[in-house]
């Protein structure tokens, strides 16, 4: 775990910064967890089946889910669920919505969406992110994240569903004061 994690108090880089990681670079707690579901119920599969994933199942991390249907194959992406983690880091409530309409009023953050569901639907494999929201992206409501795209599908053949599940470190208090 990165000493980030222990510590109170944090800098923000100036500018933002994303890597793509293997799941088992993975190191927030939670994230983890998620991953280690997410593996236990495919199996020796691909990957497991919507139907598979149960809120009970993911109690410890329910508010860092976000569970997207996947729409004609990758034109649109509905969320069916948006953990309040999500709603918290990111500004506002979006479970219900449609990418494409998060897209009219965020294109920026749209494409980024739109590019990653796209790359976990084709590859049909777990995708997984962490980063820094830099100065550069003054209204982020948080300072660093890691991400896990998990693919589900009721066939090997298609990927029908997303899981994603996310840790967030919010912004210090003090770079928020110095914001506003």
């Amino acid at each position: 775990m990165p000493d980030l994690y222990r510590r109170p108090s944090y800098k923000t880089p100036d500018i933002s910064s994303v890597e793509v990681i293997g799941i088992d670079e993975l190191d927030d707690p939670l994230v983890k967890l998620g991953c280690r579901y997410w593996t236990a119920l495919r199996g020796t599969r691909r990957f497991p089946a919507r139907a598979e994933i149960a809120p009970r199942g993911m109690l410890a991390f329910l508010r860092h889910v976000v569970l997207l249907k996947v729409i004609d194959g990758g034109v649109d992406y509905e969320y069916r669920i948006a953990g309040d983690a999500h709603v918290a880091a990111i500004g506002a409530p979006f479970q219900g919505m449609r990418l494409s309409q998060i897209e009219a009023v965020a294109p920026d953050f749209g494409r980024m969406a739109r590019a990653t569901y796209a790359h976990v639907v084709a590859a049909a494999e777990p995708y997984c992110v962490r980063g820094w929201m830099g100065r550069d992206v003054p209204h982020a409501r948080f300072a660093y994240h890691e991400s896990a795209f998990l693919p589900l599908g009721a066939t090997e053949a298609a990927v029908d569903h997303l899981l994603i599940v996310s840790g967030y470190i919010p912004r210090a208090p003090l770079e928020s004061t110095a914001r506003a």
